[in-house]
């Protein structure tokens, strides 16, 4: 009996290819990846496996659930390693199953046979299917148009064996190819005519061959063609030269075709500089002669002759001005025409939408050198290093189509690994090596096209936006710009939004906007020529130079780069000032890392003898906070005291700096254990602070009026300033200090056993870090949450959270963050049986901390290595690793270590068999815990119940209430 079903059948695209590049035993594998992952998917959206080869047959009830597994399977397939493709159609017909005997099923044959015109049909559009794309028969789509999926359609199409043409569709998707599929001997794409229909490659068009293979650009086209078929009479492709706009617009066309029965003409207008050159191009492209009549309507009326037709206008920047006058007239005269325009400018007239085009993406750079390479040299057979140079390298080519091309062709002579060392020549590089001069012949060539269109105020302008490195706000850009120089010199903000229109400047989001590299090496040429004297540079390092933090830091950090370059222009010809632009490129790089940074930046400034106080203090200041962040805790006190004798001679317009001083001498006494003199630091602090009107500077009093508290075991006074220190900080709208502040009330719950308030602070403080871009917070409260995870039984979550915050540390320099995060590993992967691995990971912990001259730190790591040791019965290691933490821990002040430690040593004596050793350290760690508030659920208290388990209940020491 036969019955309607929903027939998906897919398969992969140059699996027979990729087997023999893989070999059979790599490839087995990636097969039995893709087999394993469609048949996973077919049990989730309910479907039946009838059939399997490079692909799959597959049956469904629901057109809804063909279609989710037809997109899952692209997605999954996509992220395998390599990458593998598969092509989808989807039919609904009439079948007939059939099932086999089981006797034929033993020897081989497939449960059900499936009979009907269906199957045939449904292998027709799958075989016209691009890699990644699902197409849909007219039925699958009639079916699916209720649903939540989007369709575009891709025209009529006369299939291999119908006698009549069928519609298909394709699912709109992000990602998807969103292109019409090539015609082949089995399908091919017809139009309606003369009524009946007529075969695409009929229609009419002026589209020049592509000489070479396309690479890419799928979401740009699928935008496009959104755009047109959305109704839209007027898209420009808006781009810097060598971008690819020629290239997508043809591309678009070409696909498109069968959309546009009065055909797709391609007019160059590269070589028009006026009107007229204007009207004898398009007349050109469209094959029409130019009549002794006006000639805008005479090509308005051919255009509007050929109804629904595509006109392609490319290059149309440099007569931007006749937009309105010949491209406003065609519009209303041929009301069926759509326009493709390419420019390097916006028209700027009525029903004009844009579509920027953007560099490609990474991948697609790299299979365009790839590609291009190949060509220019068919011989050439990249290195395994030269991998990772390719990347590098069309990155910093700006991913440009013609700039990659450019530098593909050079593998004749240059490996892409030299290539990347000489980008100091770029333009050299870039040029032509078969003697072309033409403007897309070099990149310096069509740079140079560009900049000729500009006035001069833009010509100045651009010249001196090569002045900043990275991104900059509108408001930098207008202060470091000088137009005064230009004759009716016009606001800078309309030249920036010309410069923006005319693609050679980058809006970025969040209102910022940058330079591609190739844009502000060549700008930066123009800038030595015109302004010998630096004065823009100057101007440059004035302004960042006056960052204050919060300014400093916002936009995640995102002036880094122009306050490095800040500093170091300063430090040439101002040094006192340039001392300014260190303590703001300090408020950035203590967030972001690498700490070590901010001391090369340093070097030359801590030479100057003829320093001011004010300034000598500020500049050994923020020489000791990198250096306590980097765990030099002996540099760090050196240039602190400095630092805090030139406060002594310093006015009291200097008093919150001065404050700020003592602040950090504060927390580097507590780092050390030194509690009388951090608490003798914080109360000369606070004397100054109550001189200044400051809530930033009492934000941070309270913060390290908190962290002593806590140290010193007072957990509730502790609470209590850093929730005031929390409330400033909301109050100021602080997002760092906000985080600083719910990470350090989550080591206080922590410390009291209450896991969850702990946790709930912490993951607070890792979103609110990386809001703001503070590596140093995130890393930090991910290894406490970490730590917490572990304890709360979920190991797996822990090691994923650690080992984050163990590559943080490690990125920004933060070594005192990456040891304690490798200790914390060591305890997770104890837990998780990896006792090899733990071992390690407390040595690293412990030879990281010596290093540091961290010797409480040391003796903390070294109480759980000797614990570990206890636990696999290795008393000969563990006793005396215990002696060491106990020397080391010694002089610490804080009495969370001693407490943790005695723990440790009563439960490693109760494993041991021990007793009598064990109810004396269970005595010492009850006696020790006493004064502190730490909760039943706290690390001592659960170490010391581990203990009353191992040793015999007869010699254990009660814990008192």
């Amino acid at each position: 009996m036969s019955t309607s079903h929903v027939l998906l059948m897919t398969d992969l695209v140059d699996s027979t290819q990729l087997s023999e590049r893989l070999g059979d035993d790599v490839a087995t594998l990636l097969w039995e990846a893709h087999d394993r992952i469609a048949r996973d998917l077919l049990r989730l959206w309910r479907g039946q496996e009838i059939d399997k080869s490079d692909g799959f047959l597959l049956l469904f009830e629901q057109i809804e659930d063909a279609v989710g597994c037809a997109q899952a399977l692209h997605q999954a397939l996509a992220k395998l390693e390599p990458p593998l493709s598969a092509r989808a159609g989807i039919h609904i017909g009439t079948l007939r199953l059939r099932a086999n005997r089981d006797d034929d099923i033993r020897q081989g044959a497939k449960p059900v046979e499936v009979d009907g015109i269906a199957k045939p049909l449904a292998a027709r559009i799958m075989g016209l299917a691009r890699g990644g794309q699902t197409l849909l028969s007219t039925t699958a789509g009639a079916a699916l148009v209720a649903s939540r999926w989007q369709l575009v359609s891709h025209g009529f199409w006369r299939l291999k064996g119908l006698p009549e043409p069928i519609e298909l569709f394709e699912i709109d998707e992000p990602g998807a190819p969103a292109q019409p599929p090539a015609d082949s001997i089995k399908g091919y794409r017809v139009i309606a005519a003369d009524g009946g229909w007529k075969p695409l490659r009929e229609t009419q068009h002026s589209l020049p061959f592509e000489r070479d293979g396309f690479v890419g650009r799928a979401e740009p086209l699928a935008a496009l063609a959104r755009r047109f078929h959305d109704g839209g009479r007027l898209v420009t492709v808006l781009g810097i030269g060598g971008i690819g706009k020629t290239r997508l617009a043809l591309r678009f066309a070409r696909d498109w075709l069968g959309d546009y029965p009065g055909g797709a003409w391609f007019c160059d207008l590269s070589t028009a500089r006026d009107l007229d050159g204007l009207l004898q191009a398009t007349a050109h492209g469209l094959g029409v002669p130019l009549g002794k009549v006006d000639p805008v309507l005479g090509i308005g009326e051919a255009v509007a002759a050929r109804g629904h037709c595509l006109l392609v206008l490319d290059n149309f920047e440099q007569v931007a001005r006749h937009s309105e006058a010949t491209i406003g007239c065609w519009l209303a005269a041929a009301p069926e025409a759509q326009l493709l325009v390419t420019s390097r400018e916006v028209l700027g007239i009525g029903g004009e939408q844009v579509l920027a085009l953007p560099p490609l993406p990474a991948d697609e750079a790299v299979q365009l050198f790839r590609q291009r390479a190949l060509a220019a040299d068919s011989g050439w057979q990249p290195k395994p290093v030269d991998a990772e140079a390719i990347t590098s390298l069309v990155d910093l080519l700006d991913r440009l189509p013609l700039a990659i091309e450019l530098a593909a062709s050079r593998v004749r002579v240059l490996a892409p690994r030299t290539m990347l060392a000489r980008m100091d020549q770029r333009f050299r590089l870039l040029g032509p090596s078969n003697g072309r001069r033409d403007r897309q012949a070099t990149l310096r060539a069509t740079l140079d096209w560009s900049w000729e269109l500009l006035a001069p105020s833009e010509q100045s302008a651009l010249a001196q936006l090569a002045v900043f490195s990275g991104s900059f706000r509108l408001d930098d850009a207008e202060v470091v710009i000088d137009l005064s120089t230009v004759d009716d010199a016009p606001w800078a903000v309309d030249v920036l939004q010309h410069l923006v229109e005319k693609s050679l400047l980058r809006r970025l989001p969040g209102g910022r906007f940058d330079l591609l590299r190739t844009v502000q090496d060549y700008a930066s040429e123009h800038l030595a020529a015109s302004d010998r004297d630096g004065q823009t540079a100057r101007r440059h390092w004035q302004r960042y130079a006056g960052f204050d933090d919060e300014r400093a830091t916002a936009d995640v950090c995102a002036d880094l780069d122009n306050l490095v370059v800040a500093c170091r222009r300063a430090t040439i010809v101002e040094p006192t000032k340039a001392v300014d632009a260190l303590v703001a490129t300090w408020s950035a790089l203590r967030l972001t890392g690498p700490f070590r940074a901010l001391l090369e930046l340093a070097a030359p400034l801590l030479s100057q003898t003829s320093m001011q106080a004010r300034e000598c203090m500020r500049l050994h200041g923020v020489v000791s906070s990198a250096l306590r962040h980097l765990g030099d805790m002996a540099r760090a006190e050196q240039h602190l005291a400095i630092g805090l004798r030139a406060a002594a001679a310093s006015s009291d317009d200097a008093l919150e700096d001065h404050a700020q001083l003592l602040v950090w001498l504060t927390e580097l006494e507590l780092q050390r254990g030194h509690l009388g003199e951090a608490s003798a630091a914080l109360q000369r602090a606070s004397a100054l602070a109550e001189r200044c009107d400051s809530q930033a500077l009492r934000l941070r009093i309270l913060n390290a009026s908190g962290s002593l508290c806590r140290v010193q075991g007072q957990q509730e006074a502790a609470i209590r300033d850093y929730t005031e220190a929390l409330g400033i900080a909301r109050a100021l709208g602080n997002v760092r200090w906000e985080g600083g502040c719910e990470g350090n009330l989550g080591v206080v719950r922590h410390a009291q056993g209450r896991l969850a308030e702990a946790a709930a602070h912490y993951r607070r403080a890792v979103a609110l870090a990386t809001q703001v871009g503070d590596r140093a917070f995130e890393g930090n409260s991910r290894c406490n949450l970490g730590l917490l995870l572990h304890e709360q039984g979920d190991d797996a979550a822990a090691d994923e959270a650690l080992s984050a915050a163990a590559t943080l540390a490690r990125q920004i320099g933060h070594q005192r963050l990456e040891c304690t995060a490798r200790c914390n590993l060591g305890i997770v992967h104890e837990s998780l049986g990896s006792t090899e691995m733990a071992i390690q990971d407390y040595a690293l912990a412990i030879s990281q901390a010596r290093k540091l001259g961290d010797s409480a730190s040391e003796g903390q790591f070294r109480g759980y290595l000797a614990l570990l040791q206890a636990r696999l019965g290795r008393a000969a290691d563990a006793l005396p690793e215990f002696d060491r933490a106990a020397e080391l821990i010694g002089t610490s002040a804080d009495p969370e270590l001693h407490v943790l430690l005695a723990a440790q040593r009563a439960l490693a004596c109760g494993l041991l068999g021990d007793a009598a050793n064990a109810s004396h350290w269970v005595g010492r760690a009850t006696a020790l815990a006493a004064p502190l508030d730490l909760g039943p659920e706290s690390e001592v208290h659960r170490l010391l119940a581990q203990a009353r388990q191992a040793t015999p209940p007869a010699v254990i020491a009660p814990i008192p209430d």
